[in-house]
């Protein structure tokens, strides 16, 4: 039998749903996040890299509906800051390789998940310009390893769903905790991430979420990955690392992967408002890489 009190349990449903999920709503427009992305990789004891980037990135917003939101985002500037006098080159390579991808017009679930790219042909026409002009050279080559690199870009910028929401940027400005609980509570959460070293294989993290107030309107959610100890690794990654690495490092595997981030956020607004994050990915004692990523809302009164 429908219960005579059903109207009023619906109110009550729809309020609850309203004010205690934590919900992107997609205003206001033109946010800008200064971001910092520090690198360092490390072998015996020898630094192999070391960089530091600051990026300016653009969120417009274009339409919210019940299903998610859809945003463009804009790379307004791209510095390399600090680099090894050895990896100049590559710096500015891997800047000619982000520009297609520069400004994108994104669709996303009302979870944050990265749903579809609908400006693909755009990026997909730059990286065929590109390769007619300032990639010529690389396409001209025809050696084995200019054929994976333009085979690899060919890969991306035809489809770049995966690129784009597998990479860590993406993931720390549009977090997985959109419709979720936004009152304190710990869950325990499991996530994928690239790997930096095994040729971006993915690497399932288990990890918790705790959720705390942070001031009027704000909330601080702490998020701590780690692979399962003794490991957790395919054994294609096992096979890879007998052979490229270990007759370099000499020990065993023994494979730890940790992310730890920060997020703080306007939860009437759903807005990020900074983000910290640190990646540690490391073989054994002889070989680690860690990387150190910090978003700050370049304007906070942006009501």
């Amino acid at each position: 039998m429908m219960s005579r009190f059903k109207f009023f349990d619906d109110e009550i449903k729809k309020e609850e749903t309203s004010h205690n999920k934590l919900i992107y709503r997609g205003e206001p427009n033109n946010l800008n996040y200064v971001i910092i992305q520090q690198q360092k990789t490390v072998a015996n004891d020898q630094t192999i890299s070391d960089t530091e980037t600051k990026m300016l990135w653009q969120l417009e917003n274009i339409l919210v509906d019940n299903e998610g939101y859809q945003l463009y985002l804009n790379q307004i500037e791209h510095d390399v800051l600090k680099t090894n006098s050895q990896l100049q080159h590559l710096a500015a390579f891997a800047k000619l390789f982000n520009s297609p991808t520069s400004r994108l017009h994104l669709r996303f679930n009302k979870t944050g998940k990265l749903v579809s790219v609908l400006n693909q042909a755009e990026i997909l026409s730059i990286w065929q310009n590109m390769k007619e002009n300032e990639l010529s050279s690389l396409v001209n080559a025809n050696s084995n390893e200019s054929k994976l690199i333009i085979k690899a870009g060919d890969n991306d910028f035809a489809n770049s769903v995966s690129l784009i929401g597998d990479g860590i940027l993406y993931q720390l400005l549009f977090p997985a905790f959109y419709d979720v609980g936004n009152e304190s509570r710990v869950d325990k959460v499991q996530r994928d991430f690239r790997s930096n070293i095994f040729n971006e294989k993915r690497i399932t993290l288990s990890g918790e979420r705790i959720v705390e107030e942070a001031g009027v309107d704000q909330i601080m959610i702490k998020e701590t990955f780690i692979n399962e100890k003794k490991g957790n690794y395919t054994q294609e990654i096992l096979e890879i690392y007998n052979s490229q690495y270990k007759p370099i490092l000499i020990a065993d595997l023994d494979y730890e992967y940790r992310v730890n981030i920060n997020y703080k956020v306007f939860k009437n607004s759903g807005v990020l408002k900074n983000v910290e994050c640190e990646v540690e990915e490391r073989l054994n004692n002889n070989f680690y890489f860690r990387s150190h990523y910090s978003f700050k809302l370049k304007k906070e009164n942006y009501d």
